[in-house]
This record gives structure tokens, C-alpha cells and sequence, in this order.
């Protein structure tokens, strides 16, 4: 009766084994081919990114160069009418 206890299962075992080998065998190709696209993607954000953040540093420059421009104008203004 003590043999009949402590006897191992094996086939639960091997099916359990065989399962999550097949679970593992399709989702790790699948996470990595997504990871590649994944990479792809946001290196190609990556330089639009990059183009975007360049245009918009260009419109900054222009507008402090208008508010340096318009600061000076007004500053002529403010002096002739003290005169």
C-alpha cells in the first residue's frame, strides 16, 4: 500500500512539461518579431522626432527675434514721448 503512495505520476508530469513548451515555443518568436517592429518604428519616430523638435526651434528663434525687435521699437517709442 506504501508503493501505491509514493508512486510518481509521470504522464500529468510530461503533458504539463509539453504544454508549456508549446506556450513558450509560440509566444517568445511572436514578443520577439514584435520587438523588432517595435524598434523599427521608434527609430523612425525617432528622426521625425527630431525633425519636428528642428522646426520648432527654428519658429522659437524667429519669435524671440520679433520680441527682441518689438522690446527695442517700443523702448524708441517709450523715450520719444518722454522728449
Amino acid at each position: 500500500m506504501n508503493d501505491q503512495k509514493q508512486r510518481i505520476q509521470w504522464q500529468p508530469i510530461v503533458e504539463l512539461i509539453v504544454v508549456l513548451m508549446t506556450i513558450l515555443g509560440s509566444t517568445i518568436p511572436l514578443y520577439i518579431h514584435t520587438d523588432n517592429k517595435l524598434a523599427e518604428a521608434i527609430s523612425k519616430s525617432d528622426s521625425k522626432l527630431e525633425t519636428c523638435m528642428a522646426k520648432i526651434d527654428m519658429t522659437l528663434q524667429g519669435i524671440r527675434e520679433d520680441m527682441r525687435d518689438f522690446h527695442g521699437r517700443l523702448c524708441a517709442i517709450e523715450e520719444r514721448n518722454k522728449k
